[in-house]
């Protein structure tokens, strides 16, 4: 009896240490996933404080370089500051060129919204070279290689680039233009522009530190122009669908066919009238264009526009799209728009859609291109029912 007593008391305890053991192991188990997880979030956050701090030194840099500027032409740099749209901005730098830098021959090329191609916006001295409508792609010739590598060009240096860089630059370059200079105006990775400069009328020992602090100002200055355009386009928005009214139709018009003629890239525009909103017995039409709105913000590009014009109809603004792109857009809007569903659970129905295209570099304005689209026959879609 008592050995069967001693041999209980070693089980139980055996039973008991092995629970406490089970508890101890799950517990260093816990501390160490705890732990792993406190390790990666810590190396994360190091990492994104290395990228912040890298920012800010990209910050501090371009701060001090438009500062020393800002110190010596205090008056010119606040109206380049307060330019009112792009165009009064490269006005006035190229003014600056020739004042601070005592160049006879300038250019500036604005970048478009996608950052692949540039267009001649204003230049002294070069008429005859350069004429009035002159784009290029990213890459192209000198302008186009310090857009693309971001750098300030020095034609003098040119022979420290590779072997494949000079023959790009010389069978792309623009015949006859043999700026000294090309910097980009260029902010957080975002391409504004290059500004060109030569023909200087006497040796100059600041103008490449000059010419960096002007880009630099000119980024900032364009950069600004950028977000007041977006905060005007914000406050005209209509509360259905997100998009602007049907004022801004030809003002908005007008700037993208700018664009087209300046940097030679095509623009499409497409009409989607929504059958059911139209509709006068519609009885949920600010449903229906809230509902088709959402669907368009997530299927289309950040550079597209959408402008409500009526009860149940939206214009599309499509930059750098062709035709059989905007065969390809039509055919996926058609498809999907019908069949979006409200909330009762009926479907948005019906939509007529129409659209052209506007070639690259063609010249046209917003009345024209309007009565061109509503010539345009519309197609009607209902939707792709799986089978």
């Amino acid at each position: 009896m008592v050995v069967g007593l001693i041999t209980g008391l070693l089980l139980g305890a055996s039973i008991v240490y092995f629970v406490c053991w089970s508890l101890m192991r799950k517990k260093e188990k816990a501390a160490s996933d705890a732990a792993a997880v406190l390790t990666t979030a810590a190396r994360r956050a190091h990492s994104e404080v290395s990228k912040l701090r890298l920012q800010v030194q990209g910050f501090e840099k371009g701060e001090r370089e438009g500062s020393d500027l800002i110190m010596l032409f205090p008056d010119l740099i606040k109206k380049i500051f307060a330019g009112r749209d792009s165009d009064e901005v490269v006005n006035l730098i190229n003014r600056a060129c020739q004042n601070l830098l005592k160049a006879n021959e300038s250019a500036v090329f604005l970048a478009d919204r996608t950052g692949a191609r540039l267009g001649l916006s204003a230049s002294t001295g070069l008429s005859d070279v350069l004429g009035k409508r002159i784009n290029l792609g990213l890459g192209d010739g000198f302008v186009g290689m310090a857009a693309e590598t971001g750098r300030l060009l020095f034609r003098d240096e040119l022979e420290k680039e590779s072997v494949l860089v000079r023959r790009k630059m010389i069978t792309s370059d623009i015949p006859g233009f043999k700026p000294k200079y090309a910097a980009p105006m260029q902010v957080e990775g975002v391409l504004y522009g290059v500004i060109t400069a030569g023909g200087f009328e006497t040796v100059g020992t600041m103008r490449r530190e000059t010419l960096r602090a002007l880009a630099a100002v000119g980024a900032a200055a364009l950069e600004n122009v950028r977000l007041l355009e977006r905060f005007g386009r914000s406050s005209s928005l209509d509360q259905d669908t997100g998009f602007t009214g049907k004022l801004s139709l030809e003002p908005t018009l007008e700037n993208e066919l700018e664009r087209v003629e300046r940097f030679g890239s095509s623009l499409a525009v497409m009409e989607l009238q929504m059958k059911s909103a139209e509709a006068d017995e519609s009885a949920a039409p600010k449903e229906i264009m809230s509902v088709a709105a959402k669907h368009l913000l997530a299927s289309l590009r950040n550079i597209d526009v959408g402008i409500r014009i009526s009860r149940g109809t939206v214009i599309l603004l499509l930059p750098g799209t062709e035709r059989e792109g905007m065969k390809s857009v039509i055919g996926k809007l058609g498809g999907e728009i019908p069949l979006l569903t409200l909330e009762d659970g009926t479907h948005v129905g019906s939509v007529e859609i129409k659209g052209i295209v506007v070639e690259g570099g063609s010249r046209l304005d917003a009345r024209n291109l309007l009565d061109r689209l509503r010539s345009v026959e519309s197609m009607e879609f209902e939707g792709y029912y799986d089978a």
